[in-house]
């Protein structure tokens, strides 16, 4: 069926909103799905294209941003040069889409990463971005010459800053390093970086230094906007206790209860049902446990179940 035909079968509205998630490739996923099943193909775009793409809870560029950064994790290539290039044509900076592509290195490794920079490599160059992508490079030693000791120091957690373990980890590791996992993991980072210091302190040293001295110092951009990438991260594959985590940093960070929800429930769309529930019970326990319930409704605490 044409694409013309096929745009006033299934609405305007959808057309648009489709083609600027995935501009290459949105004709031709209608027109494969509706090939198959019509009825299907109206359900998606309502559900995915219209709905949940469109929903006011995230801007469009953190919106864009968490696909970036889920589809890097997925190895979901098509989907994330599509997305690349919906991001750009946003307006999204071309630098913070490379950096979401970038922090994935920390939790999905080098065999995540490296076909990911070949998508993006590819669509700056095809798009001449490459000029602008080097002049806004951070120079070799990161941000470390615009950091304070004395100023990170007073976002440190008194718990921590009085935890025997402190001094001796901030001395041998660094605080430029250990300082930075203070400030977004307090009371929790010491007990992690702790435990791989005893078991081997050269790792622990090497470990810290790349991800809290280096990716979570870059600032490209922002701690908020990051987190909410890393929470997505992580549920696209099916790591919850580290979601867990990233949802508390988030919100320490100034992201509301509704934008960290509206990450899961995006989630849904591309991977499923049972992570976003998952995932939407974590955050309850959460939301419990800082007695915030009422501001996302006062759910219980699980799904109650029938199957007795």
């Amino acid at each position: 069926m044409p694409n013309s035909e096929l745009r006033a079968k299934y609405g305007a509205a959808a057309f648009d909103a489709g083609r600027k998630l995935q501009s290459k490739t949105f004709d031709a996923r209608v027109a494969q799905r509706d090939s198959i099943d019509q009825n299907f193909t109206k359900l998606w775009l309502d559900f995915a294209i219209t709905g949940i793409s469109q929903r006011p809870a995230l801007d469009t560029r953190t919106r864009l941003l968490v696909l970036v950064g889920q589809y890097t994790m997925a190895r979901s290539h098509d989907a994330l040069d599509d997305t690349v290039r919906a991001a750009l044509a946003a307006g999204v900076p071309t630098r913070e889409v490379a950096e979401i592509i970038l922090q994935c290195a920390v939790y999905g490794g080098h065999t995540v990463v490296e076909p990911a920079i070949k998508v993006f490599h590819r669509i700056a160059e095809e798009l001449g971005l490459m000029d602008e992508l080097r002049a806004s490079q951070l120079p070799l030693d990161g941000n470390d010459s615009k950091r304070s000791y004395e100023a990170e120091r007073k976002t440190w957690h008194a718990d921590d800053v009085a935890d025997p373990r402190c001094e001796p980890l901030l001395k041998r590791h660094g605080w430029r390093a250990v300082g930075r996992g203070l400030t977004l993991r307090p009371r929790h980072h010491l007990n992690v970086l702790d435990w791989l210091d005893k078991m081997d302190p050269e790792f622990a040293g090497l470990w810290v230094k790349f991800c809290y001295g280096g990716m979570y110092t870059r600032g490209i951009v922002d701690d908020k906007t990051r987190l909410l990438c890393m929470v997505g991260d992580c549920l696209a594959v099916g790591e919850s206790t580290q979601a867990r985590g990233h949802m508390r940093g988030a919100m320490r960070n100034g992201a509301s209860p509704r934008e960290v929800m509206e990450v899961v429930f995006q989630t849904c769309v591309n991977f499923g049902m049972p992570a976003m529930l998952h995932a939407l019970e974590s955050f309850v326990e959460i939301m419990a446990e800082d007695g915030r319930l009422d501001e996302i409704g006062n759910p219980g605490m699980r799904v109650e179940s029938y199957s007795k």
